[in-house]
């Protein structure tokens, strides 16, 4: 999918970045050893994903992935690295998402925005759901 951009440092991909991503049917973004699973569906009128769950199993998470999806608006994303070095700068607007993997990133709202954002719970609360880079320095 060539609307696609991955973002990596030090042989790891930090983020991805899609920009109106069209495809014919399903296609997933993510490797299928990715701790985080997105895909994008366009189907036909009528078309119908027969009734189904997905069974429990044991899933260990040791690092939290985001998925920002941009509904209105524009926004400007940074990406850094885990030492904070700034790897990439993307804006991203209506119809556009990112998925970030690891390292630190920034968002700056550059109009009025109406952003998803889906992350793995559980939200472990304010104080201990981010490390910023004030911090650290």
């Amino acid at each position: 999918m060539s609307d696609l951009q991955t973002i990596t440092a030090n042989g790891r991909t930090l983020a991805i970045i899609g920009k109106r991503a069209q495809v014919d049917g399903i296609k997933f973004i993510t490797k299928p050893q990715d701790p985080f699973q997105v895909g994008i569906m366009e189907r036909p009128k009528g078309y119908k994903v027969e009734p189904h769950r997905h069974p429990d199993r044991p899933i260990t998470v040791t690092s939290v992935s985001e998925f920002f999806y941009i509904e209105s608006g524009r926004v400007q994303l940074t990406v850094f690295d885990d030492a904070w070095n700034e790897v990439a700068k993307e804006e991203i607007g209506a119809g556009d998402f990112a998925l970030i993997f690891s390292g630190g990133h920034s968002v700056e709202f550059l109009e009025d925005t109406r952003m998803h954002e889906v992350k793995q719970g559980p939200y472990p609360g304010e104080n201990a759901s981010k490390e910023f880079l004030r911090a650290i320095a």
